[in-house]
């Protein structure tokens, strides 16, 4: 990472709030976390100049369930609230790909809305769809009236699947 990309990164990482010891390098880990995401390789893979794997591991944690790295990729969007990090925008995107299974979910779902296609774990028609689910549960009372309709039932459980996503292929997805 140059000078000028850890002097725009530099800001979302400073007033994290941290339990346990502070890395003693923070741009040195998150050189290591950009370089595991990048790479694709194993935890255990990372080189020992970077690092000790479960140092980074866990850093890489605790930003994304601080929100940390849902901020950093509303930085490199388009939004107009972004931060400009346009340069780290594919190790961002990588590095939060990399734990979106740990994150909160409304971290996916924002990179979904960002259109940030590389930080999706999977196809986007696989993520949950928690606006759908809200617009059916409002629908019901009028559904108890129509359910002698034929062809509701299946209908209505094939939208049901929908809205729920499918995890499993998360694990497809390179």
């Amino acid at each position: 990472m140059t000078d000028a990309e850890w002097a725009g990164l530099e800001p979302f990482l400073t007033f994290q709030r941290r339990t346990g010891r502070k890395p003693a390098d923070l741009r040195a880990t998150w050189d290591a976390i950009f370089w595991i995401a990048c790479t694709r390789l194993p935890w255990h893979k990372l080189p020992a100049h970077l690092g000790k794997p479960d140092s980074v591991q866990r850093a890489l944690r605790r930003a994304a369930r601080g929100g940390v790295v849902g901020r950093l990729l509303l930085a490199v969007s388009d939004h107009p609230r972004g931060g400009g990090l346009v340069s780290l925008r594919w190790r961002i995107c990588r590095a939060a790909r990399r734990v979106a299974r740990i994150a909160p979910l409304v971290q996916t779902l924002l990179a979904d809305r960002l259109g940030l296609a590389d930080a999706l774990p999977c196809a986007p028609r696989h993520l949950p769809m928690p606006h759908l689910s809200e617009s059916i549960s409002a629908c019901v009372p009028l559904l108890r009236v129509l359910d002698r309709l034929p062809g509701l039932i299946p209908l209505l459980r094939t939208l049901h699947r929908m809205m729920e996503g499918n995890l499993r292929a998360w694990r497809c997805r390179a």
